[in-house]
């Protein structure tokens, strides 16, 4: 397993994260994916286009695993309700969330495409403070200029 990467800890079996880090690319990857992080969620945080609403939605929980706010920020939909005008300030929120999480599993139960609009049910099983802190979504993806974003979600 992953050990010892800029502040990661090993922590049952997902990660607590105490600063932004590189994930080792033939690791499996944040995800939860079963695949190596240099062929799952990788490219997308380099900058490749999610084929899918449940692939971006994939690199989004590893980007939260692994501290990449920017990469979570760039594929928020403008007119998301996650959406924050003031990019520093959300970096910053985005930071304080995730160094406190351990990211222990993401389940995908359902994905839909229509058109240029997806949505995607998961569970994201999180642990904070040692307490299950694990929710589920259905999110809502729309597709601009080729590339899938995230808008929103509802809790359930």
């Amino acid at each position: 397993m992953f050990r010892g990467v800029r502040g990661a800890v090993e922590a049952g079996q997902g990660w607590y994260r105490t600063t932004p880090m590189n994930w080792p690319p033939n690791e499996e990857c944040p995800c939860h994916s079963g695949t190596k992080y240099k062929r799952c969620c990788r490219p997308l945080h380099r900058g490749s286009a999610a084929e899918t609403p449940a692939a971006l939605m994939r690199s989004r929980f590893s980007a939260f695993a692994c501290g990449l706010s920017r990469h979570v920020m760039d594929t928020t939909h403008p007119d998301g309700t996650a959406f924050e005008a003031d990019r520093a300030a959300w970096e910053r929120s985005i930071q304080t969330f995730s160094d406190g999480i351990e990211f222990a599993g993401l389940e995908i139960l359902s994905s839909d495409i229509d058109g240029d609009e997806g949505h995607v049910s998961f569970r994201a099983m999180l642990l904070h403070a040692g307490k299950d802190a694990s929710f589920t979504e259905h999110s809502r993806f729309l597709k601009e200029g080729g590339r899938w974003l995230y808008h929103s979600g509802t809790i359930e």
